[in-house]
């Protein structure tokens, strides 16, 4: 599986969120006759992206890091293994 950079990584995470408080916007601001129980569903439709895509970011991030960790330890176990 490719690694993704971080700017990449980023944006792909995000932008779920920030088409989600995109979406709400344009319809708590256009929208006339609404049930009452919309408002506060198109108040909080962003959260669920939010933490998605935390989440996400997180692991990915943890993932890069394991990853980086197993080539130092790999490289420091060549050497060894080399030297000996």
């Amino acid at each position: 599986m490719k690694q993704l950079s971080g700017r990449r990584l980023f944006i792909l995470c995000w932008l779920p969120f920030a088409l989600a408080l995109i979406d709400s916007y344009i319809v708590l601001n256009a929208a006339t006759g609404m049930r009452p129980w919309e408002p506060a569903f198109y108040s909080f439709y962003p959260m669920t992206f939010f933490f998605v895509g935390f989440a996400l970011y997180s692991t990915q991030r943890e993932l890069r890091d394991i990853r980086d960790e197993l080539v130092a330890l790999r490289t420091t176990r060549i050497a060894e293994h080399a030297a000996a």
